[in-house]
């Protein structure tokens, strides 16, 4: 039972991250909210240029919510991943240098432009940032390495995981254009033992000289079948192509829980036999 909790838990654990940080930063867009409704009532006035003025900054605070929220979602990633690289740009330091900017921006302009009032308008955008940093951080700098040993870079790590990332995502997306409910919920176990194992990548990176041939292999095969049923399945019902579909699903899932197993094991193994047998069978079913 315990075992069971655990494994829902890691399952909903990816979703959990999002959806927190899909909610993260939603009092940006609240904040601004005086500055749209001055912005409205200088339009029912007439008063063109402080409508302007007000909708400008209204407009930039918007903006940097947007751009805020992005680096939120990126954050959301770098935190639940164990090896993972730093965002590339630091969304979330743009954004707080925004919304910072149309902070001081609106203090002045409530002050009809003073030159005296540049400074405290300035100290007030200053204060801003440095409340945006307190409360909702910067953008993580450093790689995050976990437990990369002698003999394998992060680089090569990330960019194995990265690349067999794209290849589940591709797999998910035609299995969304599968309407067979078996079909979805066996194409769903693949792609969650995939992911699984992307996983225990991480932990011990050490597993990617073993596992990198047969994720490959594996991955390639399962991504060219589906969406080549995906395609071929479109407006018809050919009980010959499901049985095919069938059949190679059973192939990779079976094979793919043994080689799961080994690989988490530790113990070394050779998939050249497995991939010739995939191969002929993939080509021999006609689903390609």
């Amino acid at each position: 039972m315990t075992t069971t909790v655990k494994t829902a838990a890691k399952r909903y654990e990816p979703a959990i991250h999002n959806v927190r940080y899909g909610i993260k930063g939603i009092l940006l867009y609240v904040l601004p909210l005086p500055a749209l409704i001055t912005a409205i009532g200088s339009l029912m006035r007439g008063d063109v240029m402080d409508t302007l003025v007000t909708g400008g900054i209204f407009a930039a605070f918007m903006i940097g919510a947007s751009i805020a929220r992005h680096g939120f979602r990126l954050q959301g990633e770098y935190e639940r991943r164990k090896i993972a690289r730093a965002p590339t740009t630091p969304f979330k330091t743009v954004a707080a240098l925004i919304i910072s900017i149309a902070t001081g921006a609106l203090e002045w302009w409530g002050n009809d432009f003073a030159m005296g009032d540049i400074l405290s308008s300035a100290l007030i955008g200053a204060v801003t940032f440095l409340g945006f940093a307190l409360y909702y951080g910067l953008d993580p700098r450093k790689d995050k390495a976990g437990n990369i040993s002698i003999g394998v870079t992060i680089e090569e790590v990330l960019e194995a995981l990265d690349a067999a990332n794209v290849k589940i995502d591709a797999i998910e997306q035609a299995r969304r254009q599968i309407p067979n409910p078996e079909f979805n919920a066996r194409l769903q176990r693949i792609t969650s033992k995939a992911r699984e194992v992307l996983e225990s990548i991480e932990e011990d990176p050490t597993r990617l000289s073993r596992a990198r041939k047969f994720l490959k292999v594996y991955l390639d095969g399962t991504q060219r079948v589906t969406e080549g049923y995906a395609r071929t399945h479109q407006g018809e019902r050919a009980v010959a192509l499901e049985t095919n579909f069938s059949r190679v699903l059973d192939s990779l899932e079976q094979t793919f829980t043994e080689q799961q197993t080994k690989l988490l094991e530790d113990n070394h193994f050779d998939l050249d036999v497995q991939i010739e047998v995939l191969e002929t069978q993939l080509k021999r079913e006609g689903v390609l």
